[in-house]
C-alpha cells in the first residue's frame, strides 16, 4: 500500500508533532495473557485518535499476536493507550513503526481534544486549520458514541 492509499483508508487525521513528543512503550500482553516488561523511551512522530507513529531502537514485530502500551504526555494531558504495530521500517539506526489502538471511544475524544489543544500551540495564526481539524474529529466521534448508546 503506497502513502496516497495509507491516508485515504485512515479514519482520523494524524497530527504531525513537530519535534516529536517523547513518550514511552512497553509490551503489555502476548497471546492474550498480560506481561511485565520494562518501558523504553519513543519518539511520537504524528498522532490522531486512533492510531500513531513512533520511532525507536527495539525491533517489534508486525504481529498481532501481542499488544503494546504507550504512555503519552503532553500538556496537561496524559494517556495510557494499548495498541497493535501495524507495520515498520527502519530508517537509519531506528524503527519507525504505525501502531493502531484498540477502539475506544471515550479515549479517541479525549485524544481529540489534547491533540486539538497541541495544534493550537504548535500553529496558533492557523484558525482555519484548528477548526477544520475539530470539525472532522467532532464527526468521527459523535458516530462512534452513538455506536456505543446503540449497543
Amino acid at each position: 500500500m503506497n502513502d496516497k492509499q495509507k491516508q485515504i483508508s485512515r479514519k482520523h487525521v494524524r497530527i504531525r508533532l513537530r519535534d516529536g513528543v517523547q513518550a514511552k512503550v512497553s509490551i503489555f500482553r502476548v497471546f492474550d495473557r498480560n506481561v511485565d516488561s520494562k518501558d523504553t523511551p519513543i519518539l511520537l512522530n504524528n498522532m490522531s485518535p486512533s492510531g500513531l507513529q513512533f520511532a525507536a531502537n527495539l525491533r517489534f514485530p508486525v504481529s498481532r499476536d501481542y499488544s503494546i502500551r504507550v504512555l503519552i504526555a503532553f500538556g496537561e494531558w496524559e494517556f495510557s493507550i494499548i495498541g497493535h504495530v501495524v507495520w515498520r521500517r527502519q530508517e537509519e539506526n531506528l524503527y519507525v513503526y504505525g501502531c493502531s489502538f484498540l477502539p475506544d471511544h471515550r479515549l479517541q475524544a479525549a485524544i481529540v481534544q489534547a491533540l486539538n489543544e497541541k495544534l493550537k500551540k504548535m500553529s496558533p495564526n492557523y484558525d482555519r486549520i484548528h477548526a477544520m481539524y475539530r470539525e472532522l474529529s467532532d464527526t468521527h466521534t459523535q458516530v462512534g458514541l452513538k455506536l456505543d448508546a446503540m449497543s
